[in-house]
């Protein structure tokens, strides 16, 4: 069973164009110190709402909703992840992944099912400052592939950075902007503390 820490019941930014159910899975692999949602970096953790109650919200809100967005933590994560999807995809909805590219097999098996309706994949940082910015070692060889998979894939997408003032500068943003494949938009979103 996929784990499952959040829900937000209704958003009209999560996925363009469309008002979209966010579910927030449960555990990442990166310690990025800008985290929105820190409560969900460990997986297992009290407050993960049931598998099937998920599919039932969505169930009851068919009409209501366009779409559905899973991000997290880092979804990838999940084993369960695309049979999740598959449920989700039997029930109407057009599914978005929000990811951060650590997992490009995940990737690659959810594109050849033909699961993904849209990827946001967040480009953190320089690839020199991956591991600075994450807050672990990272595979950068996995976050070029993930780059290139999703634009490639013919599946609608964006890459996005959150602009962490005090670590990332000028210099650095103009870095990031130059790993964006050509031909695929790239969204700058301010960080914002709760």
């Amino acid at each position: 069973m996929i784990q499952i820490g959040g829900l937000e019941p209704c958003s009209f930014s999560d996925y363009p164009g469309k008002t979209a159910a966010v579910f927030f899975t449960q555990g990442c692999n990166f310690r990025c110190p800008f985290c929105h949602n820190p409560e969900l970096l460990q997986s297992g953790r009290p407050g993960k709402i049931d598998e099937g109650d998920c599919l039932s919200f969505l169930r009851d809100r068919r009409g209501l909703l366009d779409g559905v967005v899973i991000s997290g933590g880092e979804p990838c994560l999940q084993v369960d992840l695309p049979a999740f999807i598959t449920r989700v995809r039997e029930l109407g909805y057009p599914v978005k992944l929000d990811t951060n590219g650590s997992r490009p097999e995940i990737l690659a098996r959810l594109l050849e099912m033909k699961l993904l309706n849209y990827i946001a994949m967040d480009i953190k940082a320089p690839l020199s400052r991956y591991d600075q910015l994450c807050g672990v070692a990272v595979d950068i060889s996995a976050i070029r592939a993930s780059m290139t998979l999703i634009a490639r894939s013919g599946v609608a997408h964006h890459f996005r950075t959150t602009l962490y003032h005090e670590l990332l500068t000028r210099r650095d943003i103009n870095q990031i902007t130059g790993l964006v494949p050509p031909g695929s938009e790239h969204i700058t979103q301010p960080y914002v503390s709760f």
